[in-house]
């Protein structure tokens, strides 16, 4: 942490705080400039020694292991009680340890915590920018409201939420920097797993960034957010909340007003300052818990959406430009917009000036009515603790299809601040016995509305665009169940209970065993996701290893499991991978004859990357090095190329849509503006062909989702989508939870159950032709597929299946009607992305 003393409350002698264009050597937000990072947090060092009202603390590191900052600004004498006031935040934030009482004297006592959380998505980056501006006015003025925001506010400034993807963006941008492709959006994800989705991970914490907010959430309880974003160029030059409705009914109704009475004041101020096409009211619901952490931990989690340019390259828009887009007419005088803007330049400096007003709105709204936010605070948490509806409680019980993954479920929950206990004794809740060992999740705790939005089955309203009309789609998804996606089993108590319980460490995770002696070897089952992490280990060690076709009752192993026989240095591998990976091994006393058996080899994986990034494919490279499979990465010239048989046994098509896979990136935009030609195209005919005729000579191909209409049409396989051409009126799922049952039998359902749950977000559903060859691994019901989220006319999916495998030639195409990995959030259909990977690396034991 970096702090100097000086003048007490000054900030220091005027000409000693560096203003941002002093280091920088140029004004914020100046056209065609975009400052590294380093320089930012040199910045913002160099601000902090020399002011008294600015502290600079590392809270870690990113993915790629750059510097992740909070900049933290207020009076010099709060900055000197800030355990203290952390403390009363603190208190206020649990009202189990606070008397009625004493809650004025904490207000009394307390600062309003406002935290500003700026350009997660790095090709935004307008608040980054803006929070270097801020952060000096904010050290050196000395007018009324500067003042008044110093003495009663803490300031958090997370300046860049990204700073991976911000390098990559300046890169980028400085190697077209005077060419025709300037200021175009990069060929790969802004970050090195999952791109735009870093703000979809706001409830699973998979990432390093989204974690060390999270944590810093938990630290600091802010009462108000403000999460600062941009969007497309040709609407509002500025959208805050109120948010369109569904808004998710876990979030308080204080905090739902909040939306509304914060987001209005900001929009008041910018156009109060002259500042047109500010909107409200528009585009953005809040239903999802993806979008935002503070709304489910007492604060006001609010977002803005500036119009952008093209990276810091200004554009010119003539007012017939503008275009209306879910309903929004950005050129149309209405309530909600009542200062439309009529065209004409848009710059990185005109997003900086309405971020810098929006903000300044913000803590000016924190200071102002500081009491009001702490005593809301309050209430908030306490009406969180005194739930007086039920349910009371869900209940994850210690016996699990897939120990280690409830207990990441656990872990997850534990990341997000709830309380879990362990039963100690056996105990009944709804009249039903449970044992000593179950975990409970209370609902009358601090982040129980977090909690419940997790572990409950979401209903999602029906709602239409127009009476009669399409439904309106969600700004997310519509369901996201955890237990559902995660495969985990959950129970939720309606009524209160006792039980004698201690709190449970993390998240309970199994140690890992090893049973018997392996007079002949070493099995395991394959229901635990960890199986393939272990299985990938073993392969990597160079052990031989066996999968059986039918069920080894004798053992008590269903199909699939993994057997490696007796070999040299066994005995030692598998204890270590037993404490690695916390599974259960077991010793083959018996002698296993093979004869029949598959033996399963290490896949050589081939992942296809589009020059028009897929957030799906950095997903699948998270979760596949989390597993330990080995992947290379293929471009479109790579696959082109040909001769893929010879190299991969397995190449996997992330989930992308049939036009982006086969054209890629078009030589001109929807704006007319030139791509770089290196990066122009796609798999186009050529790739397709060289697909075909690796498959022809053995290899599997596996299409995840929307990729699937490419490989059915381009191999002119006998399977149709039967959702095809279906009008949005007679069926829509933008994004739920549905049951699929599925044959554990074949080598795509290894370690599956009959019923497991699919994410579906707009998916295909298949039937194989009459006479044709293929092979329906699941399915879905005949009636009731929804579990969580909304569906209309799910009689289209009555008996239709959802993961197919066709023959080809000496190989295989797998096709996954729904998202497997989605999220690294399903991980209750790992397996199905994981088996279709073993499934090209599958040979006859004996050849």
């Amino acid at each position: 942490m970096a702090k100097a003393a000086g003048d007490a409350g000054s900030g220091g002698a005027a000409g000693t705080i560096p203003s941002p264009a002093e280091v920088l050597g140029y004004p914020v937000g100046e056209a065609r400039k975009i400052p590294d990072w380093p320089l930012m947090v040199d910045y913002f060092g160099r601000l902090a020694a020399a002011s008294d009202r600015v502290e600079v603390e590392e809270l870690g590191r990113t993915t790629d292991d750059n510097p992740f900052i909070l900049v933290t600004i207020s009076a010099p004498e709060n900055l000197a009680r800030r355990e203290e006031l952390r403390a009363i935040v603190g208190r206020l934030c649990d009202p189990r340890a606070t008397a009625p009482e004493e809650v004025e004297g904490l207000v009394a006592a307390g600062k309003s915590v406002a935290l500003l959380l700026c350009t997660q998505h790095s090709n935004e980056l307008g608040a980054a920018l803006m929070a270097l501006e801020l952060a000096h006015q904010l050290a050196t003025g000395d007018d009324a409201a500067t003042r008044e925001i110093l003495e009663n506010t803490i300031t958090l400034i997370v300046p860049c939420a990204n700073p991976d993807g911000h390098r990559m963006i300046v890169e980028w941008y400085g190697k077209y920097l005077d060419t025709p492709y300037e200021g175009q959006g990069m060929p790969w994800l802004y970050h090195r797993y999952v791109g735009h989705d870093n703000n979809r991970d706001w409830f699973m914490l998979t990432q390093a960034e989204t974690r060390l907010v999270a944590a810093l959430h938990n630290r600091e309880h802010p009462q108000l957010v403000f999460d600062m974003h941009q969007m497309y160029r040709d609407g509002a030059r500025f959208m805050v909340p109120p948010f369109i409705d569904p808004l998710d009914p876990n979030q308080d109704p204080t905090i739902q007003q909040g939306f509304a009475e914060l987001g209005t004041a900001i929009a008041a101020r910018l156009t109060a300052a002259g500042k047109a096409g500010v909107a409200t009211h528009i585009i953005f619901d809040n239903y999802s818990p993806s979008l935002s952490y503070g709304n489910y931990h007492g604060s006001v989690d609010l977002l803005s959406e500036a119009a952008s340019c093209k990276l810091a390259t200004p554009i010119e828009l003539d007012e017939d430009d503008l275009k209306e887009k879910r309903g929004f007419d950005p050129k149309r005088r209405s309530w909600n917009q009542p200062l439309p803007w009529e065209g004409g330049a848009w710059t990185l400096r005109d997003i900086v000036e309405y971020d810098t007003i929006a903000a300044r709105a913000f803590l000016e709204h924190a200071a102002k009515y500081r009491a009001r936010w702490l005593r809301d605070f309050h209430g908030i948490m306490r009406r969180a603790v005194e739930r007086p509806k039920p349910p009371f409680a869900f209940l994850i019980p210690e016996r699990q299809y897939d120990p280690l993954t409830a207990a990441e479920l656990l872990e997850t929950l534990g990341r997000g601040a709830v309380e879990v206990a362990e039963a100690t004794a056996p105990f009944t809740a709804d009249r039903v016995p449970y044992e000593a060992g179950t975990r409970i999740v209370p609902l009358r705790q601090p982040a129980g509305n977090f909690a419940k939005t997790l572990l409950e089955v979401q209903h999602y309203p029906d709602l239409r665009l127009y009476p009669e009309g399409p439904p309106q789609p969600p700004y997310d998804i519509a369901g996201h169940t955890l237990p559902l996606q995660m495969g985990v089993a959950a129970v939720q108590v309606a009524e209160p209970f006792t039980a004698e319980t201690r709190p449970l460490g993390g998240g309970g995770r199994p140690a890992g065993s090893v049973e018997g002696e392996g007079q002949y070897g070493y099995a395991i089952a394959p229901a635990a996701n960890r199986a393939a992490l272990a299985l990938n280990r073993i392969l990597a060690a160079g052990f031989r290893v066996y999968r059986n076709r039918e069920r080894l009752a004798a053992f008590g192993l269903p199909p699939g499991a993994v057997l490696v026989p007796r070999a040299e240095g066994i005995d030692e591998a598998v204890r270590a991978l037993a404490a690695e990976t916390g599974l259960e091994v077991r010793g083959l006393e018996e002698p296993l004859e093979t004869a029949g058996f598959f033996e399963q080899t290490a896949p050589r994986l081939g992942l296809y990357q589009s020059w028009k990034p897929a957030i799906d494919e950095g997903w699948c490279r998270f979760i596949l090095e989390e597993y330990g499979f080995g992947s290379t990465t293929l471009h479109d010239a790579d696959v082109k190329a040909g001769g893929l048989a010879a190299r991969f046994d397995t190449i996997v098509l992330p989930q992308q849509s049939r036009e982006d896979l086969l054209e890629g990136n078009k030589e001109k935009n929807e704006y007319k503006e030139p791509y770089p030609p290196e990066y122009v195209g796609g798999l186009g005919e050529v790739g397709l062909g060289a697909l075909r005729e690796f498959v022809a000579a053995g290899g599997t191909l596996v299409a995840l989702d929307a990729a699937c209409e490419a490989v059915i049409k381009g191999f002119w396989l006998p399977v149709r989508d039967v959702l095809e051409g279906v009008d949005r009126k007679e069926f829509y799922c933008p994004g739920s939870l549905l049951r699929i049952l599925v044959d554990g039998r074949h080598p795509l359902g290894w370690g599956l159950r009959r019923e497991e749950t699919a994410v579906f977000i707009n998916s295909p559903a298949f039937e194989i032709a009459a006479g044709g060859e293929g092979a329906a691994v699941a399915r879905y019901p005949l009636s009731d597929p929804n579990l969580s989220g909304w569906i209309l006319g799910a009689q289209h999916l009555a008996g239709k299946a959802a993961l197919v495998e066709a023959p080809l030639g000496e190989g295989r195409v797998v096709l996954v009607g729904f998202r497997p990995q989605f999220r690294a959030q399903a991980r209750g259909t790992y397996k199905v992305l994981f088996n279709a990977i073993y499934r090209g690396a599958l040979r006859e034991a004996g050849q």
